[in-house]
């Protein structure tokens, strides 16, 4: 018997590295004397998906295909059934470049599908209080049944006293409550608990709105690293204390974050449990955090800053303890690259602690998150930034308007940011911005136009991070000032974001929504960043445009001989109703093969003529074929 099982329930897209909750917390209540398995159940579940016997195995039905949609759906999954294992194990070889970026979002695709086609993944307007109905639907489901079987092993060999689930996401929600209500209904006795930010933000309404949250024993709304040991003391001479009944929850979101809770007190993640070729990251790196909680926390938006404000809960760890750890951890793990977990990390506190780490002899690199600091407008800042080992820094960009930017309490000057982000840039830091719409304000739409323009003038120097409208989360200031009462439609970032995103109240009304967010879609194609625009075959160059169906039909063909081409990794070549289709499977696009052209049994087309001369060349062009013999990173696609 164990006193915890915690787990990272699906569905996220959070499998670069463990989720720094499980290690930390494993740490933690190891600590204090308690037994802990940890289980990271959103990466075994990409992999189930991906590799194992799940949904969609069989080969999928061509009298079915009537529509370019059904063909896609149909030549994907083929691709998917025949080389999920390839995809996977691409995702997590660094050695591979472009292919490894490529499988990374294959997987992650696919994993969305399975979790929206098993109604895990909330879509359109949900009502909060209609969770109840999208629980229940879901609960008779392949990912459903394999989570629930997979949980229940476990259970059955750890015989843990709680159960305790880390949420951080909102896209986990449905999941987690899918499991508990299948749990609880199975095992009675089980004791469950769930905690992390979303959990923060949503369990009081959940509470008073869904059926499937009274499934849930115990609720943290504040720090996790004692909270075991709140409701489950340590077995003492040889007895197991029993669980502790629930408490009540605070009146307000920030009062769990009152706690006693030291940072300078915990020890370091343990990593034990965790083996880091499993996961999925182009960067060798692992998570630490400097900080909890946000030094601003004035962003009308920002739940997480908004609510350690009104606690007056921020917290940074001391330089040399940090310097200790991360060595410590360097030389375990065998890892020199850190991914700083903090929301908002102070560049001066990150310089004291990389500057510690440089004095004790180790050669660390740091990518953070922070604000845009008034230091940036200091080259020589920049630079010291870069020489004591910080290599990445993303930040929210959000709006290149001033006014929009005082309306949501940023702080921050619109010049100087712009500013701030190409200096970064010229000393060697790679900078990604994530830019927001849908405000409530009558500069919105100059407010876009204005981002683009920043964009556009420098797109070698800036990076992408996110692109998301505006929502009211609970415990935020914006929730105040949201368009409808708790239970009326939810806003979510679908089309922009993992499973549907960030969700909240509506700040402004349905038809400025939709319209915020055919923006940002447009942004995606109009101000693309030259890094972004690299790793996305499905965007043209900067300066050029995919050439068209009937463009080409009247272009002469390229000069030189004929090139012999394959599909590219990731490209699906498959024969439906009788006619070939190439379909990417990463970035999702599909053309169909001329009726005259074939391909050899090994996957190769070779021009015959002026007219697949052409559309060859316009393949290359679309990256959806790549000569052959191919480059490196373009592994074979043909899935027939």
């Amino acid at each position: 018997m164990i006193d915890a099982l915690l787990v990272m329930p699906p569905v996220s897209e959070a499998v670069q590295f463990p989720y720094l909750a499980l290690p930390q917390l494993t740490a933690a209540w190891t600590a204090r004397g308690h037994t802990v398995r940890a289980l990271d159940l959103n990466l075994e579940y990409r992999d189930e998906v991906l590799v194992c016997r799940g949904p969609a195995r069989e080969r999928a039905d061509d009298a079915a295909a009537r529509s370019a949609g059904d063909i896609y759906r149909n030549v994907s999954e083929r691709y998917r059934s025949d080389h999920g294992a390839l995809l996977l194990s691409t995702a997590r070889d660094r050695s591979t470049g472009f292919a490894q970026e490529t499988a990374i979002q294959a997987t992650g695709r696919y994993v969305a599908q399975q979790a929206a086609r098993d109604g895990w993944v909330i879509s359109g307007t949900p009502r909060l209080g209609q969770l109840d109905k999208l629980v229940e639907a879901a609960r008779d489901t392949w990912s459903a049944r394999w989570c629930a079987g997979r949980l229940e092993a476990v259970i059955e060999e750890e015989r843990p006293r709680v159960l305790a689930f880390s949420v951080p996401f909102f896209s986990q929600v449905v999941p987690t409550l899918v499991l508990t209500t299948l749990l609880k209904q199975r095992r009675p006795d089980l004791r469950i608990a769930l905690g992390g930010p979303t959990v923060q933000m949503w369990a009081a309404l959940l509470l008073r709105r869904t059926e499937a949250a009274r499934s849930v024993d115990h609720w943290c709304l504040g720090h996790g690293e004692d909270f075991l040991t709140n409701i489950l003391p340590p077995r003492s001479a040889g007895a197991a204390a029993s669980v502790r009944q629930p408490t009540p929850l605070p009146a307000h979101a920030a009062e769990g974050l009152r706690d006693a809770f030291v940072l300078n007190d915990q020890p370091m993640p343990d990593f034990g449990q965790f083996d880091f070729a499993d996961y999925s990251n182009q960067a060798h790196q692992f998570p630490y955090r400097l900080t909890v909680g946000c030094y601003w926390g004035r962003c009308t938006f920002c739940s997480y800053g908004n609510r350690y404000r009104d606690a007056r809960a921020f917290q940074q760890i001391h330089p040399d303890t940090a310097a200790d750890h991360l060595i410590a951890l360097s030389e375990r793990l065998g890892i020199t690259d850190v991914a700083v977990a903090d929301e908002n990390t102070g560049l001066r506190h990150l310089l004291r602690v990389m500057e510690a780490v440089r004095r004790r002899g180790a050669e660390l690199t740091f990518r953070v998150r922070a604000r845009l600091e008034p230091e940036l407008a200091d080259p020589g800042f920049c630079r010291r930034l870069r020489e004591s080992g910080c290599v990445q820094l993303s930040t929210g960009f959000e709006t290149a308007r001033q006014e929009i930017l005082d309306s949501l309490g940023k702080g921050q000057d619109a010049a100087h940011a712009e500013r701030a982000v190409l200096n970064l840039t010229r000393a060697g830091i790679v900078t990604n911005l994530s830019f927001m719409d849908g405000y409530d304000h009558p500069n919105a739409v100059d407010g876009y136009h204005d981002t683009v323009g920043v964009i556009q003038r420098h797109p070698a120097e800036l990076g992408l991070d996110t692109m998301q409208l505006v929502v009211a989360e609970p415990g935020s200031y914006l929730w105040a000032q949201r368009e409808r009462p708790d239970d009326e439609p939810l806003v979510t970032n679908d089309g922009l974001a993992f499973a549907a995103g960030r969700v909240g109240g509506a700040v402004v009304d349905d038809t400025a929504t939709e319209a915020a967010r055919q923006r940002l879609l447009r942004m995606t194609v109009e101000a693309v960043p030259d890094a972004e625009r690299a790793g996305r075959p499905d965007l043209p160059h900067r300066g050029g445009e995919p050439p068209s169906e009937d463009r080409v039909a009247h272009r002469r063909p390229a000069p030189g001989p004929a090139p012999a081409a394959r599909p590219r990794f990731a490209v699906a070549l498959e024969q439906v109703g009788g006619r070939w289709f190439l379909a990417d499977v990463a970035w999702p696009r599909m053309a169909a093969v001329p009726p005259a052209l074939a391909p050899d049994r090994d996957g190769r087309f070779t021009a015959d003529d002026p007219a697949t001369h052409r559309w060859l060349h316009r393949m290359l062009d679309k990256r959806l074929l790549v000569p052959d013999p191919s480059a490196p990173d373009a592994l074979e696609g043909r899935s027939a």
